[in-house]
């Protein structure tokens, strides 16, 4: 079940309301797992600041996911992930983060259940 978790400092009026609906089906390709396995959370208003600067369109993000990560991996998705973010919230590429976490299947319960 991978996660995509955004927390930027644009104001939650500017966020397309299908935004997560659009970068669905980006994440299933570079990730290659099914859109509906995915969850994907974006939060406005959040107080950020990069080297110093608080006012410019920032964001910061997290991917989780059990397998489909590593080097190769990650610089397709960092990639793709960051040119969307630039074309769809006006985010300067220097003004994203995106961490990665290769997570294992135990430490992740959907409905009760432990998928490891």
């Amino acid at each position: 079940m991978p996660c995509l978790k955004i927390l930027t400092n644009l104001p939650r009026s500017q966020i397309p309301n299908d935004f997560v609906n659009k970068i669905l089906p980006l994440l299933a390709r570079v990730v290659r797992k099914p859109e509906s396995k995915f969850v994907c959370v974006v939060s406005g208003d959040c107080a950020i600041s990069f080297g110093g600067q608080s006012t410019v369109p920032s964001a910061v993000a997290t991917l989780e996911s059990i397998g489909h990560l590593g080097l190769e991996e990650n610089k397709i998705i960092g990639s793709e992930v960051t040119a969307f973010i630039e074309k769809e919230l006006g985010i300067a590429p220097d003004n994203f983060f995106l961490s990665f976490y290769d997570i294992a299947g135990k430490d992740i319960v959907k409905g009760g259940v432990s998928f490891g």
